[in-house]
């Protein structure tokens, strides 16, 4: 098992980020974010949100008011500003949205490994628990 944005991780996990971060290719994510239907969509984005919520604090110093990473932490904001965004316009018919493989593209691809790393487990594990839920 590893650590992974102050988690432990499965090994699988760990691979998969791995080779999602080290490859990153962008269209198999696309792939699967654009199969998703209506509602997986906007329970996907709910669980990408808080996972990005988990992730910033990585950027805060330990048990302090401080933060370790400035940049890092405003980065994971403007990721999630654009994600709320998303999803309000996906509630509401008509609304302007990006392409699905720019939003992907936005979400996962980062010069900074560290928040590289961070968003392609953001995504992989709302992923993954939207595709595994059960349906009604």
């Amino acid at each position: 098992m590893g650590v992974f944005a102050g988690r432990e991780s499965s090994h699988s996990e760990d691979t998969v980020a791995r080779s999602m971060a080290k490859h990153m290719d962008i269209q198999t994510p696309n792939d699967a974010f654009e199969a998703l239907n209506p509602e997986q969509h906007i329970r996907f984005l709910a669980i990408l949100g808080h996972n990005l919520t988990v992730a910033a604090r990585t950027y805060y110093a330990f048990q302090s008011p401080e933060v370790n990473n400035p940049k890092g932490l405003r980065a994971i904001n403007e990721l999630q500003h654009q994600l709320f965004n998303r999803l309000r316009a996906l509630q509401k018919p008509g609304s302007f949205l990006f392409p699905d493989h720019l939003f992907v593209a936005g979400m996962l691809e980062h010069e900074d490994p560290d928040l590289r790393k961070a968003c392609v487990w953001a995504f992989d594990d709302a992923l993954k628990k939207v595709l595994t839920a059960p349906t009604a």
